[in-house]
């Protein structure tokens, strides 16, 4: 089957669970966890030192505005993808409270060679947001929008897209390519492609940002676009996340259809199939193809 249609969206998009502080429980929760806060590194032994195994002899980790974990909840969560092919472990998680936190805690953990992943959603199939061994930055901590202009927005590279689109739609704006999941984050999807349904008009998401910023392995922040440090924007963009990681994105905009018509259209033999697909995308009269 394939579905053909002009782009448009519900302006009316569905919330997610809605969940009630329990304070009492909060409380308990807060005071289990701040066992597992990391507080520095002990160099001799290769372990990290949380508040409940502090040593005398340590590095201290440097300040930050989130936290560092190692508690096996923690751990666990992490150490499986969608795919559920691969599992591995790492020593660490932490869920930045900023962007300097990611910098820091890169230019802390190279010093003694320990690995980093960054995790979106953990959408991967192969453990492309795992790591063994090493430390887990889960991206999703930061997932504020910035700014939406008529032709663009700025956001952090843990905003999902169904939330941007909350932000947009109601200016009548939309990115021009979505994939077909639309809870995944902005900074995952960048760092693989992003093909959807309006891809054989737009291109794939990649090709409709304007700017990033990028963590490097050295952890030094970086802007680039196709006018500055090009050759790290065209690495890191589709890169998984191997030659930087993406914090923050500019995403073009485009003008949002009110109205769409859908098509669908029913097949049973695969070469018929594809040789229409191929007829309609060349055609260009949709803007919306999927199958």
């Amino acid at each position: 089957m394939t579905r053909l249609g002009s782009y448009t969206h519900d302006n009316q998009l569905q919330h997610g669970w809605t969940m009630k502080n329990n304070t009492s429980r909060r409380a308990v929760l807060q005071s289990l966890i701040a066992s597992a806060i990391i507080i520095g590194f002990d160099v001799s032994n290769r372990i990290w030192v949380t508040s409940a195994s502090a040593t005398s002899r340590f590095e201290s980790l440097p300040p930050l505005d989130g936290v560092l974990y190692t508690d096996n909840t923690k751990l666990a969560a992490v150490s499986d993808d969608f795919g559920h092919i691969v599992h591995r472990q790492p020593i660490a998680v932490l869920e930045p409270g900023s962007i300097s936190d990611i910098i820091r805690i890169i230019q802390f953990v190279r010093t003694y060679k320990i690995k980093i992943a960054a995790r979106g959603q953990g959408h991967s199939t192969y453990g492309q947001s795992q790591v063994e061994a090493g430390v887990v930055i889960n991206i999703s901590t930061l997932n504020k929008i910035h700014s939406i202009v008529a032709d663009r927005a700025i956001v952090d590279a843990g905003v999902v897209w169904s939330k941007l689109l909350q932000q947009t739609l109601p200016h009548s704006l939309t990115p021009p390519v979505l994939t077909d999941y639309i809870e995944l984050s902005i900074g995952g999807t960048l760092s693989v492609g992003g093909i959807g349904g309006a891809t054989h008009r737009y291109g794939v998401q990649i090709d409709n940002v304007l700017e990033v910023q990028v963590v490097t392995g050295e952890g030094k922040l970086e802007t680039c676009s196709k006018f500055q440090n090009r050759d790290l924007f065209e690495a890191v963009l589709g890169g998984l996340g191997q030659c930087g990681i993406i914090v923050q994105a500019t995403i073009k905009l485009i003008a949002a259809a009110t109205n769409t018509r859908v098509f669908l259209l029913f097949y049973d033999d695969l070469a018929t199939f594809t040789r229409d697909q191929r007829l309609l995308i060349s055609d260009q009269r949709f803007n919306y193809e999927d199958a």
